[in-house]
């Protein structure tokens, strides 16, 4: 039985949905800082270590991939719960393991099910509230892009020597079975429809980007050679998925939406945006802890204040900026991120006043990526929530 859509997110579905929207990113920013601790801790080097973060991405990214298919073939309750027992279970793998390769493993898992989990709670949302409310349910669901780098970093830099780096992902787990217990009677039953799976579109699509990513993360440290050979089929591999999905009746990402210009734009500018913002968390932490020899809390302050300056332009971009052209804001924003990540790389000792420096560069950098994060979308690329009603509009039931 499907619930009737309501115009809001009530307060018992949003704690529900919240914790599997914040956690599985809070883990993704929490990593960055963890990682020299979690090295020395399973005794391997930290580039060996960082095996942990790059395939987090590929898995996440498959599980995009394939979300749609599950959705569809088992209904979005089925999914949802499915992926956050699957989370939990692979948090408390990552606290638990002992050598590197169970430490990877775990993460390809944790990704996977985070994949998952957001397409889930997306297609949720648009369940409860439908059209008219999806506004306000992207603004609630969408808080954790914003939250998770404030506070990933600072609690895990702040708690890793009072706790140590396991506790930070076995807690996931009772938070992960609360959210499981306030489910019951509150998400909607949508069942689920004998459509095509879409191996077709998905095979292609999931071996496209995931090579593209992992030939981001290895660069030079491969020949440049292979590296280009692989990038090169992961580009004809992902070609081949788009044509597929546009000419599919049962479209997996309803590529037709990057037909409009302003969505392709700023679904670009969105990718450029989110690999500058995780991308530095990672330099940053790596900066401070292993070429600056500081410890780990102090990382984590430093990208507390980042997620402070960024959460500070989201409030500007709320509100007095709200009106304003999204393209413009999303430029300037940039640039200020590139002036702080500057800052902060330009300091190479430790005292009182590269300290300020570097505190001042992270809050500019916050405030840059916080304004290009949270600029308004013009009005085609009013995120994937539309998408979702639009593609479980014409699915055949």
């Amino acid at each position: 039985m499907t619930t009737p859509a309501t115009l809001s997110l009530t307060p018992r579905t949003t704690l529900v949905l919240l914790p599997t929207s914040v956690l599985p990113l809070i883990d993704s920013s929490l990593v960055n800082v963890l990682l020299p601790t979690i090295s020395r801790d399973l005794g391997v080097t930290e580039s060996s270590a960082q095996l942990g973060v790059s395939a987090y991405m590929p898995a996440a990214t498959a599980g995009i991939v394939l979300s749609t298919t599950c959705l569809r073939r088992f209904g979005t309750r089925h999914v949802w719960t499915g992926t956050a027992l699957v989370f939990a279970l692979a948090s408390a793998l990552v606290g638990l393991s002992g050598t590197l390769p169970l430490f990877v493993t775990a993460r390809v898992l944790q990704g996977a099910a985070c994949g998952f989990i957001m397409p889930a709670v997306q297609q949720i949302a648009a369940d409860l509230v439908g059209r008219d409310g999806m506004r306000s349910a992207l603004a609630t669901i969408g808080l954790p892009a914003v939250i998770a780098p404030a506070f990933g970093p600072l609690l895990g830099g702040v708690l890793v020597d009072a706790v140590g780096w396991r506790i930070l992902f076995l807690v996931n787990v009772p938070l992960a079975a609360l959210a499981l217990i306030l489910a019951r009677g509150v998400l909607p039953t949508t069942p689920g429809r004998r459509t095509p799976l879409g191996h077709g579109q998905a095979l292609p699509g999931v071996l496209g980007m995931v090579g593209l990513l992992w030939v981001v993360s290895a660069v030079g440290t491969l020949p440049a050679g292979f590296t280009v050979l692989i990038a090169a089929a992961a580009i004809v591999v992902i070609a081949v998925f788009c044509v597929a999905d546009l000419r599919s009746t049962t479209p997996l990402l309803d590529m037709s939406l990057y037909r409009g210009l302003p969505f392709a734009t700023v679904m670009l500018l969105c990718l450029v945006i989110g690999a500058v913002s995780y991308g530095t968390l990672l330099s940053t932490s790596l900066h401070i802890q292993s070429d600056l020899g500081q410890p780990a809390w102090v990382a984590g302050i430093l990208l507390g204040m980042q997620g402070c300056g960024a959460w500070a332009s989201r409030s500007l971009v709320k509100g007095p900026w709200k009106n304003m052209d999204a393209f413009p804001v999303i430029a300037a924003g940039l640039v200020v991120a590139a002036v702080g990540t500057l800052g902060i790389q330009a300091v190479g000792s430790w005292n009182a006043v590269t300290v300020a420096v570097a505190v001042v560069a992270s809050l500019i950098r916050g405030l840059g990526w916080g304004r290009a994060r949270c600029s308004p979308c013009p009005p085609p690329t009013r995120s994937c929530l539309t998408a979702r009603l639009r593609q479980s509009e014409r699915t055949p039931g």
